[in-house]
C-alpha cells in the first residue's frame, strides 16, 4: 500500500481554509482505507480537533519545531504538501504539491500587499511529481502561469464541510429573511468594497440589515464605506460558533459571494449546505462550483448585484428554488471523493 505523509505546518498557523482542506483530505483517506497516512503532527488535537485547535503563538513556535523535527524522520513513498514550504531532510521519494490559486499572481498589480505573498510556490511546484489543484479554473491558472506540464497538473475538488445542527434560540431566528450575509475576510481581491455602493440602496429600500461574519472588525476604511452606502446603523460584524453560523445561513435572505478571484468556493458550499440562496460573482471558479444553484451577477458590474437582490426579493418563490437547488449541488462534494481522486495521483506519483 502507498504511504503518504504530511506535515503539520499549516496547523502552527492560525486556523483558515488550508487547515481545513489538510484534515478533510487526511480524514478521507483514512476512511477510504487506499493508502496509509503518516502525520508528522505536534499534538493530538491537530489529528482529530482541527480546524478549531487554539494555539498560542509561543505554542505554534513550539508546535512549528517540533513537526520540524517529527517531519524529518517522516518515511513514506509520497509527502503532500499543502503550504508552499518543505521540510528539510524530507525523506519521502515523491512529493505532491496543493497550489490552491494563483491570485497573487494574477491580481498582484491591483493589489500589491497580496504580490509574492506564496514564496517558494514556483520552486516547488517545478520539483514537485504532481501537483493538485482545487479547481479546473485554478489549474487552467497553474498551466498557464508556471508553464507546468499538463500531465503533472489535477484538479481535485474540496469536500463540503461537515455540517452541524443549527443553533436554537437565536436572534437570527427572529430576523429570519431580514438580513444578507457575508462570510469571510473581505479585503483586497474579496470585494467588500466593490459591491456596497451597490448593495446599499436595496438593504436601505427594504429594510434590511447586513451582517459579515468572521474577518475582523471593520477598518476604518470599511465604516466609511459603509457610511457612504447608508449602512452605518444597519451593518455589523460578528464571530460565530459554527452552530450559530449554521443558524445565521438558515436563516439569512442570502449570502453574497463578492470576490473577484477564488481558488475553489468553500464559503458558497457552507452557505448551500445550511440552505442559504446564494448570490455570487460570475467568476470561473464559483461559476464551477456553484452550478445552476447559485444567482449569478457580473463582478464587473455591482448593479447587476443589486439587480438580482432585488429580483430575489421580488420573486416570491426563487429562495426556496434556490435553497433546494443549494443543497443537492453541496451534497456532490465529499471529501470521500476527494480522497479516492487524490488517492489516485498518490498511486501514480509512486509508480513514476
Amino acid at each position: 500500500m502507498t504511504t503518504v505523509g504530511f506535515d503539520a505546518l499549516i496547523y502552527a498557523w492560525p486556523p483558515g481554509g488550508i487547515a481545513t482542506y489538510q484534515t478533510g483530505l487526511m480524514q478521507g483517506l483514512r476512511a477510504t482505507g487506499e493508502v496509509e497516512v503518516k502525520f508528522a503532527g505536534g499534538v493530538s488535537a491537530v489529528e482529530t480537533g482541527l480546524p478549531g485547535l487554539k494555539v498560542s503563538n509561543s505554542g505554534r513556535r513550539v508546535l512549528f519545531a517540533r513537526n520540524m523535527m517529527k517531519a524529518a524522520g517522516l518515511k513514506s513513498d509520497v509527502h503532500h504538501l499543502t503550504a508552499f514550504w518543505r521540510p528539510p531532510l524530507l525523506r519521502a521519494r515523491r512529493m505532491v504539491l496543493t497550489v490552491h490559486d494563483m491570485i497573487p499572481e494574477r491580481l498582484g498589480r491591483d493589489y500589491p500587499e497580496i504580490a509574492g505573498v506564496h514564496y517558494g510556490k514556483v520552486r516547488l511546484a517545478a520539483q514537485a511529481d504532481a501537483v493538485i489543484c482545487p479547481s479546473e479554473a485554478a489549474r487552467q491558472d497553474v498551466l498557464e502561469l508556471l508553464k507546468l506540464p499538463e500531465d503533472r497538473v489535477f484538479a481535485v475538488p474540496h469536500g463540503a464541510p461537515e455540517t452541524v445542527a443549527a443553533a436554537t434560540g437565536t436572534r437570527f431566528e427572529a430576523e429570519a429573511g431580514r438580513y444578507v450575509l457575508i462570510v469571510g475576510r473581505r479585503g483586497h481581491y474579496k470585494n467588500f468594497l466593490g459591491v456596497l455602493p451597490a448593495l446599499g440602496p436595496v438593504l436601505v429600500r427594504h429594510g434590511l440589515k447586513l451582517i459579515c461574519v468572521g474577518g475582523g472588525a471593520f477598518t476604518a476604511e470599511e465604516r466609511a464605506a459603509l457610511v457612504a452606502a447608508g449602512l452605518s446603523d444597519r451593518a455589523e460584524q460578528q464571530s460565530l460558533s459554527v452552530a450559530a453560523l449554521a443558524a445565521a445561513c438558515a436563516h439569512a435572505l442570502c449570502l453574497v459571494a463578492p470576490s473577484r478571484a477564488e481558488g475553489f468556493g468553500l464559503p458558497l458550499l457552507e452557505a448551500m449546505a445550511y440552505g442559504a440562496p446564494v448570490l455570487a460573482s460570475d467568476i470561473p471558479v464559483q461559476r464551477e462550483v456553484g452550478g445552476d444553484a447559485v444567482l449569478w451577477w457580473d463582478v464587473q458590474r455591482p448593479d447587476s448585484l443589486a439587480a438580482a437582490l432585488e429580483r430575489l426579493i421580488a420573486e416570491t418563490d426563487l429562495r426556496g428554488t434556490l435553497q433546494t437547488a443549494g443543497r443537492a449541488r453541496a451534497a456532490l462534494y465529499t471529501w470521500e471523493r476527494t480522497a479516492r481522486l487524490t488517492a489516485e495521483i498518490y498511486r501514480r506519483a509512486a509508480a513514476g
